[in-house]
């Protein structure tokens, strides 16, 4: 990433905490295993609505129609999936995020260049952790993305392959986001 990237993430960041889209908040380390367990439940749901998509016969036991397809909302469960390890991780260092943009932007500042936008006993713990490879941000940023056409444009065609593309790299980034999380100390 370029430096001029960096640079402008960083002012956005301080931004963030400037205005109160970020916040320090160290009760919020508390509930770093909610948005973890959060995350992994999207995961589950995201599977039993692509097994239903899938399957004739749980679409007849579960009394839906035979062309229910719920790829739309396979990729909803992925994108809180990740929404809620990502959550998790800035939770994990004190931090607290107010909208979708603060908080992918926040992950990418603190664990992609394990950056500093603030002073906190809490955010000293990203030292202890591997650096967050930026190819997560970057499915993160695509997965939103997807989300907002597939719940906001009724004409929008959901792919199985999208579906199963974002739910696979939905469990990479929970997963990843985890072991990061269990690093910091």
């Amino acid at each position: 990433m370029s430096d001029l990237k960096k640079e402008m993430l960083k002012i956005k960041v301080k931004g963030y905490f400037d205005n109160g889209d970020l916040k320090v908040d160290p009760t919020i380390t508390a509930l770093v295993k909610y948005h973890v367990d959060k995350a992994r439940h999207n995961i589950e749901t995201g599977s039993l609505l692509m097994e239903v998509s899938e399957d004739n016969e749980s679409k007849k036991r579960l009394k839906v129609s035979a062309d229910y397809i719920g790829y739309d909302w396979t990729i909803s469960c992925g994108y809180y999936a990740m929404f809620h390890a990502a959550t998790a991780a800035l939770a994990a260092i004190g931090i607290k995020a107010q909208s979708h943009e603060s908080l992918i932007e926040g992950l990418e500042y603190h664990f992609v260049f394990k950056e500093k936008a603030i002073e906190s006993e809490d955010i000293e713990k990203i030292k202890s952790a591997k650096r967050l490879d930026d190819k997560y941000v970057n499915r993160m940023w695509a997965t939103k993305s997807k989300r907002n056409t597939a719940q906001y444009k009724a004409d929008a065609v959901i792919a199985q392959k999208d579906a199963e593309k974002i739910y696979r790299n939905a469990i990479d980034f929970v997963d990843t986001i985890e072991s990061l999380i269990k690093e910091l100390r």
